[in-house]
């Protein structure tokens, strides 16, 4: 190469080999070594969409409590629970590590990242639930806004909005305090969370807010810092693995039992099924252990002897497409349902699930691609 020979930049090179041309760089592939995250976090996208596809039929709307369709919903929808406590252990895995960063610089990121999706959703599904799912008043809008939960699953945006706030504070006790410290403040954090919310079934004392939401859940973010490098032992795994799956069985069987003690599906037969019941808390910290394990060991992301990043790039791509499919699929899977039902038949409504959970994940991924690659609607997702 003469000296007057360009230097070809590492986009232009990525370009190259890709045949995109420079206007269009390659996409980044996730690294082997936290895959596994990506790979969780998909797998918790699904079983969101999960969880909606069943809830329904678990609270009786399509069903009565008790039938052979209820039990069968109940069943699968007991599969799923760790869904969101989970994807709030992937967020402190990824953001509790210390780190040099100024506060500006944390909230201006982090709060870009979600304030304007937590504003325009909230107005979308207002709108919406105004308009064509049953109505709702001004004040009765602004209830749900202040109560932090305008939505079916928007309430999420407001534990992460908490939890981002206190994130910069947490970081100075993950890098001063000891391990022990740490696992003592994750456990006393998680045993008010649940205190809290059985106090709250129980009771009726009380209740979350927008601005309080998030403090039940600071034990799940602390364990997800916790355990992000946590590997098992084969001996250890069957072990978590028996406690996942017992766990789902307490969860099932114990709602349904508690429903037939309470005269159907009531308060105290939903509480076994809160993110923050026993149950679902030992559900959630199992399949977090679980799915770390597989994703470290699943070769198609991981394995050095041959070239994985291609494969870590669709990961990669599909990872970042979930919070948008997160926001979305709620007015997709109404819509649906809206338009076909649900028939009061085990067999029958295990297919229509299966449907809409195939469906409503295919719509809102090309959903999210296509507002991604629109400008002004690239910050809404």
């Amino acid at each position: 190469m003469t000296a007057t020979s360009p230097v070809p930049s590492t986009a232009a090179q990525a370009a190259h080999r890709t045949g995109r041309g420079p206007e269009a760089p390659a996409r980044v592939a996730t690294p082997a070594a936290t895959a596994w995250l990506d790979i969780t976090r998909v797998l918790a996208m699904l079983a969101v969409i999960v969880v909606h596809a069943f809830a329904p039929i678990v609270t009786t709307r399509y069903t009565d409590y008790g039938t052979a369709t209820w039990w069968a919903a109940n069943a699968a929808d007991s599969l799923v629970r760790w869904c969101v406590p989970v994807f709030i252990m992937i967020s402190g895995a990824l953001l509790l590590k210390p780190r040099e960063e100024g506060l500006r610089s944390f909230y201006r990121r982090r709060f870009s990242r979600i304030g304007i999706p937590l504003v325009v959703w909230t107005g979308i599904y207002l709108v919406l639930e105004h308009t064509r799912w049953g109505g709702i008043t001004l004040s009765e809008a602004i209830g749900t806004v202040l109560s932090g939960d305008p939505a079916l699953h928007l309430y999420f945006l407001f534990v992460l909005a908490g939890l981002y706030v206190l994130t910069p504070f947490l970081r100075i006790i993950t890098r001063y305090a000891t391990t022990r410290m740490l696992w003592w403040f994750a456990i006393m954090m998680s045993a008010l969370g649940m205190v809290d919310q059985a106090v709250t079934v129980f009771d009726g004392a009380g209740g979350p807010n927008a601005v309080t939401r998030f403090l039940p859940y600071v034990g799940y973010y602390v364990m997800g810092y916790l355990l992000r490098e946590t590997d098992l032992t084969r001996r250890q795994t069957w072990g978590v693995l028996g406690a996942f799956a017992g766990s789902i069985l307490v969860t099932g069987l114990g709602a349904g039992l508690i429903g037939h003690a309470t005269g159907g599906w009531t308060a105290e037969a939903d509480y076994l099924y809160t993110y923050l019941s026993p149950s679902v808390m030992v559900m959630s910290v199992t399949a977090f252990l679980l799915l770390r394990a597989f994703g470290r060991n699943c070769s198609s992301f991981t394995a050095s002897h041959r070239d994985t990043e291609p494969a870590r790039r669709r990961l990669k791509t599909l990872s970042d497409l979930s919070f948008g499919v997160f926001l979305v699929h709620v007015v997709v899977l109404y819509e649906l349902r809206g338009l076909t039902g649900v028939p009061d038949h085990p067999i029958a409504m295990l297919a229509m699930a299966s449907f809409h959970i195939l469906a409503v994940l295919t719509v809102s991924l090309a959903v999210t691609a296509l507002f991604k690659r629109i400008p002004v609607l690239r910050a809404t997702v």
